[in-house]
């Protein structure tokens, strides 16, 4: 459905931005943000949608909050940015429960939704609907691209099952894998096991421990140790070291087939590292701005235009 034709005198919407590690969600109102909230991911999985407790956390923020009171409860619509949304079909079914969880749980009268996949949003933040792309570096990996002709390009995005090279899971496997080889004498010493023990609640010095620990590891949590080796990394540990190039390696790989003269932003907790995303841009022999905040402006992009971008229902 296209965009509505008409301009919004006062503009109130809820967006809601839908990691994997966390749910960022803001009231804006007239181009501002009025109100934030950091909640739990509730990224759909296998068989759950989870719809429902997206629409409780929601129901909660604006009834609670007293900066919602102050500019009234009504909303001109809600945009969601979800991971884990992409296709038709999971639109289709993720949208159809979001209505039905919001009407239960929030509010019976009809608000116009926007959704988008997390990856959509942010680009759509960065460059509305001009041509661009941005490279994430968060739990996972991808980029997004929008061409000339308005398409989207993906490259990534696989799922750590599948892929997601240089993304915070990869680089948790790496650290693991890392601290394995060590323990087996394959492999050199590596100050990875530091961070590696404390994940598994381990003593480091006690190799035992660790050796049963990393039997019994949760997948889950892996993406944890990145920050960590970008930190040994910095501190010179060698092993930290080559797991940061090869990191940087594979996300540059991303952007090999993305024009010269389109801009890319970078997005995601991995560019906090500033040494990790300069070597992305070496490697990409391209400049990498980062994009800190996605709802900060795309919110500024909806004011002046001032009206919504293209709505789902």
């Amino acid at each position: 459905m296209d965009a509505p034709s008409c301009r919004f005198v006062t503009m109130r919407l809820l967006v809601v931005d839908g990691g994997a590690t966390g749910t960022d969600v803001a009231l804006c109102v007239d181009g501002q943000i009025a109100a934030r909230v950091e909640l739990p991911s509730v990224k759909p999985l296998r068989g759950e949608l989870r719809t429902d407790q997206l629409c409780l956390m929601l129901g909660s923020f604006l009834g609670a909050n007293t900066a919602v009171d102050e500019v009234d409860a009504a909303l001109d619509g809600v945009i969601i940015g979800m991971a884990g949304v992409w296709s038709e079909r999971e639109r289709y079914e993720y949208g159809d429960a979001f209505v039905t969880a919001w009407a239960q749980y929030v509010s019976t009268d009809h608000v116009p939704l926007v959704l988008l996949s997390d990856a959509e949003l942010l680009l759509t933040s960065a460059f509305g609907t001009d041509v661009g792309a941005v490279l994430i570096g968060g739990t996972g990996s991808m980029m997004l691209m929008r061409d000339a002709d308005g398409l989207l390009q993906r490259v990534g995005g696989w799922g750590h099952a599948v892929d997601d090279a240089g993304g915070g899971y990869w680089f948790g496997r790496r650290a693991i894998g890392a601290v394995a080889r060590m323990l087996d004498g394959r492999g050199p010493e590596t100050l990875l096991i530091r961070p590696v023990a404390n994940l598994l609640r381990v003593d480091a010095d006690d190799h035992d421990a660790v050796r049963d620990a990393l039997r019994r590891a949760d997948p889950s949590r892996m993406a944890r140790l990145a920050q960590a080796v970008l930190y040994y990394a910095d501190e010179g540990d060698a092993v930290a070291i080559d797991i940061r190039r090869e990191g940087a390696r594979e996300l540059a790989l991303l952007l090999q087939n993305v024009p010269a003269n389109v801009d890319v932003v970078l997005y995601g907790s991995l560019f906090e590292s500033e040494a990790y995303r300069e070597l992305v841009e070496r490697m990409a022999v391209r400049p990498l701005p980062r994009l800190h905040d996605v709802i900060g402006a795309l919110i500024e992009r909806i004011h002046r235009a001032g009206q919504l971008p293209t709505t789902l229902m």
